[in-house]
């Protein structure tokens, strides 16, 4: 539902790297790429919170509103899954503190199980950077492409508070 949405940008916790001005994520001992990519509509706002290495906000889901946020289900292993949480958390497992210290379950996929992460607690909201933003941009683009350009901004406009 957010950067990793764009393929290029969630290679970095597979492979390892970097994407953008995101700071470095090391490689999953499993380097395998995904084995499928489909879209997802979540249940819950998304809004922008923290302060992070793109210079502004990043999302988070608020569990707290009922909403669609747009997001991107990788059909990855669970230790893939395990490896990319704890990086996206800045190398802390969830429920272990930090940012997305929550793991949340979403409704299966052709009957595989879908979760991603979050922080229950909302975060301090922050004004995305507009090279986040550009990055949102074009993960929905890329896996929305009948969504028009007017209707992606609108959305992400939708997401500031």
């Amino acid at each position: 539902y957010g950067s990793n949405m764009l393929y290029e940008s969630f290679l970095r916790y597979i492979v390892g790297g970097s994407y953008g001005t995101s700071a470095y994520r090391a490689p999953c001992k499993d380097t395998s790429l995904p084995v499928a990519v489909r879209t997802a509509e979540i249940p819950f706002d998304m809004y922008f919170g923290n302060l992070s290495s793109w210079g502004g906000g990043v999302s988070f889901l608020d569990t707290t509103r009922k909403g669609i946020a747009l997001g991107v289900a990788y059909l990855i292993t669970p230790e893939q899954f395990k490896h990319v949480s704890c990086e996206e958390n800045g190398g802390r497992c969830p429920g272990n503190g930090g940012w997305y210290e929550d793991i949340i379950d979403l409704e299966p996929i052709y009957g595989i199980e879908v979760k991603t992460i979050t922080n229950n607690d909302l975060r301090p909201y922050n004004e995305p950077s507009h090279s986040y933003l550009d990055t949102l941009f074009k993960g929905i683009r890329e896996n929305w492409p009948e969504i028009s350009e007017n209707d992606i901004w609108n959305y992400l406009g939708n997401c500031m508070r």
